[in-house]
């Protein structure tokens, strides 16, 4: 069975990312991080220096879960264009892990991810920059981009308006468990 992660970084409860996230996941047994609910600090640029010195903060333990994970879904409300902060710096912590950790770019390699976006200004368009920045890190690291889900929805609890958004869903959600058996 593989292991399932989803990365919320939202932070309204419920957000309509969320919501999108987990109806994809509907039926499969997952972990759930909100990355609002951890602390992770800035990426400290040390590429260049003998040392990488490490943070007092959540992320080693996160990045212990997202490298044991086969199937990494990454929730992100549209944010002026790009993608939640807390997802961003997440992220950019992964040049901290290359450096330091030797196991990390080995671990990453064929980790397949599911991307669910949701804005509330035409995100199936806007939030291509998006999808093609996720194309890129996947590319870099070996992984696999799987599908992505866009949403729009601005309000609260306003994402079950999106039928289209909902359609893929259910199809990103029968092929993980097509995926996952």
């Amino acid at each position: 069975m593989k292991k399932i992660l989803l990365f919320n970084s939202s932070t309204h409860d419920p957000s309509n990312s969320a919501i999108l996230a987990k109806l994809v996941l509907k039926g499969l047994d997952y972990q759930d991080i909100n990355l609002n609910n951890v602390q992770i600090g800035d990426v400290q640029d040390f590429r260049f220096a003998s040392s990488w010195p490490r943070q007092d903060d959540d992320y080693y333990r996160i990045s212990e879960q997202l490298q044991a994970a086969d199937v990494i879904v990454l929730a992100t409300p549209v944010y002026w264009y790009g993608v939640a902060a807390t997802l961003k710096r997440f992220i950019d912590r992964w040049s901290e892990s290359l450096k330091v950790d030797d196991n990390f770019r080995a671990a990453m390699q064929g980790k397949q991810i599911v991307l669910v976006i949701v804005g509330g200004d035409n995100p199936i368009v806007k939030g291509q920059p998006i999808v093609e920045q996720f194309n890129y890190i996947c590319e870099f690291l070996g992984m696999e981009l799987l599908t992505s889900v866009i949403g729009e929805a601005n309000r609260p609890n306003t994402i079950q308006n999106d039928s289209h958004a909902l359609s893929q869903a259910e199809a990103a959600n029968t092929m993980l468990k097509k995926l996952c058996q």
